[in-house]
């Protein structure tokens, strides 16, 4: 009986030591697994650091990146671990494990002889070898794209490059990648970035393609303020006006020689890079929410109905591929651009502050004893300039190549 106890304890032993084993690895194998996800994460980090660099720049659009740090500075200065790379965050993400992002200063291409003249840089083609790695190296890093996207002004467009690494740092007094402090994973991802631009053909509450397609009905009350109320091309007639409706700015309205109310004229894009920096992109009208937020860009596609179940509102850019009805009893209330690329109609009650342009015919009316109000307001267009001009995602996320450049001046 001694002897039968002995070996089921022994027995019992060898199995909880396997099924701890089996824990270990299993535990070991998930950790290892999902290291590359964690490294994406990371390397969308700095995509987002990068974003918010740009932005916050006093000088727009920005011509150099260059992230600065200077700790003895007065105000201290720290926005990278590292500025001979570009913009470096590293730090623990759990006992022993960190996460490091590098967002690396600009390089442009090696130059080379097309001697095929296709446009691209073939295997056997003379190249000026910069770095003497004996391999003809690609534009890489955080670079400006401007030029490349037929665009003229300098900083209008970047590209972003993040690579995201996750390191076992066993050995907390020695850097990243050095003695046992091994990588784990890297992922490198890009995204362009690009500045919209807001210049309206003219400040005015209503900007219309033609004088002569745009109706004011009876309830109908435009303020222009320091703008017209009502601006057209030259040219195409006057607007019709009943007689209780109301007409004011400065002048009340206006004729524009050489009107341009096109998408490219008014935010420098067109409609594919609109829906690539969209808050929200659709074809389908019936998913507008209820209030579309602060400061958002919204393209619609097709036609568009903003009724009682479904009111404009909230603050920023909507642009309508189709025709715009805001129908009555909406209480519809917007601060913002409105652009619409077909015919748009509005009855009350609505109070839209800020502006809007029709390609196609403009009717707005009261309804009852309510008013249909559109005001001007230059404030709102400053904001809507200052808060949507500068740089916004204008690409989705991209995973790079394994041929991935080294960092700049050294680094894990």
């Amino acid at each position: 009986m001694i002897m039968a106890v002995f070996v089921l304890l022994l027995l019992a032993g060898i199995i909880v030591a396997g099924s701890d084993e089996a824990m270990s690895a299993r535990t070991s194998a998930h950790a290892t697994a999902s290291n590359p996800a964690r490294a994406r994460e990371i390397a969308s980090a700095g995509l987002a650091d990068a974003l918010s660099w740009f932005r916050r720049q006093r000088a727009q659009p920005v011509a150099v990146f260059a992230p600065a740090r200077d700790l003895a500075a007065d105000p201290a200065v720290n926005e990278t671990d590292d500025p001979s790379i570009g913009l470096v965050r590293e730090y623990e993400i759990a006992p022993s494990l960190w996460a490091r992002y590098e967002v690396r200063l600009g390089r442009a291409a090696e130059t080379y002889t097309d001697t095929n003249a296709n446009g691209l840089f073939d295997e056997g083609e003379p190249f000026d070898d910069v770095d003497g790695d004996g391999a003809w190296d690609r534009a890489a890093g955080t670079r400006d794209v401007s030029a490349l996207r037929g665009e003229v002004a300098v900083g209008t467009v970047w590209v972003i490059e993040s690579h995201g690494f996750i390191f076992a740092r066993p050995d907390g007094a020695q850097p990243l990648g050095e003695g046992p402090n091994t990588r784990l994973a890297r992922v490198s991802i890009g995204t362009e970035i690009r500045r919209m631009a807001i210049a309206p053909p003219s400040a005015a509450a209503i900007c219309a393609a033609r004088g002569d397609d745009v109706v004011l009905g009876n309830r109908a009350r435009i303020r222009g303020g320091a703008g017209a109320g009502v601006a057209f091309a030259e040219g195409t007639g006057t607007p019709t006006r009943a007689g209780g409706s109301e007409v004011s700015g400065s002048p009340s309205v206006t004729s524009v020689p050489g009107y341009d109310g096109s998408l490219k004229a008014i935010f420098g894009l067109n409609l594919t890079q609109l829906k690539a920096m969209a808050d929200l992109s659709t074809s389908d009208a019936g998913v507008l929410p209820g209030d579309l937020g602060e400061f958002t860009l919204t393209v619609v596609e097709d036609d568009v109905v903003f009724d009682a179940a479904h009111p404009l509102r909230g603050t920023g850019v909507v642009v309508v591929q189709g025709s715009c009805s805001i129908a009555s009893g909406s209480n519809s209330f917007f601060n913002g651009l409105l652009w619409v690329r077909d015919d748009l109609s509005i009855l009350a009650p609505v109070y839209l502050r800020g502006l809007c342009v029709a390609e196609g015919e403009v009717d707005v009316r009261g309804t009852g004893g309510d008013y249909s109000e559109l005001d001007y307001d230059d404030k709102i267009i400053d904001d809507l300039l200052v808060r949507m001009g500068r740089y916004r995602r204008s690409k989705s996320l991209y995973v790079l190549g394994d041929n991935v450049p080294t960092p700049f001046g050294g680094g894990p």
